[in-house]
């Protein structure tokens, strides 16, 4: 009788890759993520860890939002100046990651055998910094990108409605192997 219950008290959206399914509707949404495997991160442009994931400051290799269901922990509103507007929808999602040596240039050389795990895989609008203006981005860290910033305030006003009847959200996010879309 639990496991009814908690499914009468639950909302799971589904991410396919190309779209997340939530609350009745297709969003348009992806997870395309530069990184040393698809040859789209150049040695030089270096990510650190920050944020969520501790300790900050270590290199390491983006991955796309991990397999998994998670579940859907915060909605923030963000500023028209954040890269994440007009919302930040949090998860608990975690992965392992491996940390990586830099040479002397400050770029990637070389993968150790240290690992952290990686936190603040998120669900949002991407936007990046090109002079002084915020544009829409492609990529992620491994964040699930909603492409249109108003399906991603309609899903975050889905999901706070949900909270507010004390539901709980979750995400589930398939193999990527199974995404329809490279990663």
């Amino acid at each position: 009788m639990s496991g009814i219950r908690e499914a009468q008290n639950m909302r799971t959206m589904h991410f396919t890759g190309t779209t997340l399914k939530a609350f009745g509707r297709e969003i348009p949404a992806t997870c395309v993520v530069r990184h040393e495997i698809n040859g789209w991160r150049r040695p030089g442009q270096v990510v650190k860890t920050r944020g969520q994931t501790v300790p900050h400051g270590l290199a390491y290799y983006p991955r796309p939002f991990p397999p998994g269901a998670w579940e859907v922990t915060r909605v923030e509103d963000m500023g028209a100046r954040s890269p994440f507007w007009p919302v930040f929808i949090d998860t608990n999602a975690t992965q392992r990651l491996t940390v990586w040596d830099l040479d002397e240039n400050g770029h990637y050389k070389s993968a150790t055998n240290r690992q952290i795990t990686g936190r603040g895989y998120a669900i949002h609008h991407a936007r990046y910094r090109k002079g002084d203006e915020l544009v829409p981005s492609n990529t992620t860290l491994g964040c699930i990108n909603i492409l249109d910033p108003t399906d991603a305030s309609w899903l975050a006003e889905e999901i706070c409605v949900a909270f507010g009847f004390k539901y709980s959200v979750w995400l589930h996010v398939p193999a990527w192997s199974e995404w329809t879309e490279p990663h």
